[in-house]
């Protein structure tokens, strides 16, 4: 089983959305979640760069920078 954390990936329901960084295209985050499934690691960000350097970042930094960031 493999849990994927999707980053933005542009379909028609998102299509709309301004401010969407890093946004790939659907066949490209397609692509990238069947990799990241064959992989057979229990968690992928998807697509990988930037979104584990993100996903290392969150679960690291204090709850008060964090807030402050968003």
């Amino acid at each position: 089983m493999t849990t994927l954390y999707p980053g933005y990936i542009k379909t028609a329901i998102n299509e709309q959305v301004k401010n969407a960084p890093f946004r790939v295209d659907a066949k490209t985050g397609c692509k990238a979640m069947v990799k990241a499934i064959e992989s057979g690691r229990a968690e992928c960000f998807v697509p990988g760069w930037p979104w584990t350097a993100v996903g290392f970042l969150l679960r690291r930094l204090p709850v008060s920078v964090l807030a402050k960031m968003f």
